[in-house]
């Protein structure tokens, strides 16, 4: 899907405040190879969500100007929505007296910022909206036994972004999401309330769907910008683990440097806030700058595969 108007105005995120040693933890080998990670990161206290997700909204506000009477619309990301029924979406509201937005709950998995992109893109069809705030709680460690799925390792976070209708800055100018409900079944929770994989045959059936639908996405995306896949300045990609997200760039035949994916061997998988960690990370490294063209790749449960473009102007 082509846009001419949205813009990706700014971000924040954290990651759990608990460090937990991974040598610690009950893993098989065939997990740790999958992700190559020190440590993992939890929240001590998950009841403090609430509290650090109106820490990260009020930031982002502040640092992009847009105040909570400016946004029209909240989309709530919050994997711990069993547990916490109030939802990301009222809190964010009140973080910044946001009274003049709607809000929407999503629960789309580790892909969620790029298909609350592409819904932003839509809404800003409409006139009256604006500005469409994305609040991200991901909880994960709750759901999983030893924070793993069996597949791979997760850690906590929470963070924020805001989208706005704009015709210069960091624009969006593409997504595409694409899903497989042969793969529905593939990670089920258990009697206990645990996540966990159930269907190993389908799992290694996903690695050549996988490879394959990033491959199309990150062309179209190229595209869409009018460039090769050569000429790319970064790619900030997740597909939940460091072995999954190696297997889809070497298939592009994409630089390992010009990416994200060292952020996968300091911090285990974080859902959807991954990708603001390595769009954080790119432009730390000189990476990502004025006139860079970089994608924003994704998976989540369902199963499905996202990818963003963006032309940068910041």
């Amino acid at each position: 899907m082509k846009f001419s108007n949205l813009a990706l105005k700014g971000w924040s995120y954290e990651k759990g405040d608990k460090e937990l040693d991974v040598r610690d933890l009950d893993l098989s080998q065939s997990i740790l190879n999958k992700n190559p990670v020190q440590s993992t990161f939890v929240y001590s206290d998950e009841s403090i969500w609430e509290e650090r997700l109106h820490y990260h909204v009020r930031k982002v506000s502040e640092e992009t100007g847009i105040p909570g009477t400016d946004i029209q619309a909240i989309f709530g990301v919050h994997n711990g929505y069993q547990k916490h029924p109030e939802g990301a979406g009222p809190a964010s509201m009140t973080a910044i007296d946001a009274r003049n937005a709607f809000f929407v709950e999503m629960t789309n998995g580790c892909s969620s910022v790029i298909i609350a992109a592409q819904m932003a893109g839509l809404h800003l069809h409409e006139s009256r909206i604006n500005n469409i705030l994305v609040s991200s709680v991901q909880l994960t460690t709750q759901y999983t036994n030893n924070c793993t799925d069996g597949n791979c390792v997760f850690a906590d976070s929470i963070g924020a972004l805001i989208f706005s209708r704009a015709k210069s800055g960091n624009m969006v100018k593409y997504t595409d999401i694409q899903s497989n409900s042969y793969f529905s079944d593939m990670f089920l929770m258990d009697d206990n309330g645990l996540y966990r994989m159930a269907n190993y045959q389908k799992g290694k059936e996903l690695s050549k769907y996988m490879v394959d639908s990033f491959g199309k996405q990150m062309m179209q995306g190229c595209r869409t910008m009018k460039t090769y896949p050569s000429d790319l300045d970064f790619i900030a990609i997740s597909a939940s683990n460091y072995a999954a997200t190696k297997m889809v760039l070497d298939n592009v035949n994409f630089p390992i440097e010009r990416t994200g994916i060292h952020c996968l061997t300091e911090t285990p998988h974080m859902g959807t806030n991954d990708l603001m960690a390595q769009l954080e990370y790119g432009i730390e490294q000189g990476m990502i700058k004025k006139g860079s063209k970089i994608l924003v790749s994704g998976t989540s449960l369902g199963f499905s595969i996202a990818t963003m473009a963006i032309e940068w102007d910041n």
